[in-house]
């Protein structure tokens, strides 16, 4: 009787024992899958930041990158009675629409932009009275549409992509000079590279335009066009807020 007793109370033990064992070990494996169950959360996290979109403003401003040049303009006779040198510009300023989307370690951007610049002319007029030096100012307004694509990796990026201007305003006082003519281009095109800093809904960008123009492409004297070569190349640096994403 005594050993049925003692035999009893070990199979109770034995079973005791057991279940403790399986309760560990269902303890862990709990513990194993809320371990688990943090890193999609986590790893969400990151691939909506790494797939996400932003769509804002976006503001630049910088210099066109001309050097002087000169050019000479002359009457129906082929007397020159002008002589035009470009002299320096004035600051582009820049203003429009922005939109991002990244693709992982790619992103791809789009800008719309109203810019305007001016170019100055030092311009010498020759007359039977001598010479004399005035100041001419020509004034250009664009809307700029732009696609970038690149790199991007924890928040640096770096693009490039082409550029269309649609030409929105002209001005220009060479207009008053004798035999000065000139043939607007309404679209141009351009090519840009960029490098850049992305930091939470602020995007900051340092960029080069290569212009596929130059400065003298619509000034013609007479029907002759002009011999100037330098390109309004532009440097900028822009800043773009994030509105939403």
């Amino acid at each position: 009787m005594i050993n049925c007793i003692f035999v009893l109370q070990n199979l109770g033990v034995c079973r005791k024992y057991k279940l403790l064992k399986k309760m560990k070990y269902s303890i862990l494996f709990l513990l194993t899958i809320l371990s688990f169950a943090e890193l999609p959360a986590q790893y969400s996290k990151k691939a909506k930041e790494a797939y996400s979109s932003r769509y804002g403003l976006k503001v630049a401003g910088g210099i066109i990158t001309t050097r002087p040049e000169i050019s000479y303009l002359g009457n129906d006779k082929d007397q020159v009675i002008n002589q035009i040198e470009l002299s320096n510009s004035t600051p582009l300023f820049a203003t429009g629409l922005w939109a991002q989307k990244r693709f992982g370690w790619l992103y791809a951007e789009s800008n719309m932009l109203y810019s305007s610049y001016g170019m100055v002319f030092d311009v010498t007029s020759f007359t039977t009275e001598g010479r004399s030096v005035t100041k001419m100012t020509e004034k250009f307004s664009y809307l700029d549409l732009q696609i970038m694509a690149g790199l991007i990796s924890n928040g640096f990026r770096i693009g490039v992509g082409p550029v269309m201007h649609i030409l929105a305003r002209h001005d220009s006082e060479l207009m008053d000079l004798q035999n000065y003519n000139q043939k607007l281009r309404d679209v141009s095109y351009g090519f840009s590279g960029a490098i850049g800093y992305d930091l939470d809904r602020f995007s900051f960008d340092l960029k080069y335009d290569k212009a596929f123009r130059t400065v003298g492409d619509h000034i013609y004297y007479g029907n002759k066009k002009s011999l100037f070569l330098e390109t309004p190349d532009a440097i900028s640096l822009s800043v773009a807020y994030s509105l939403f994403r």
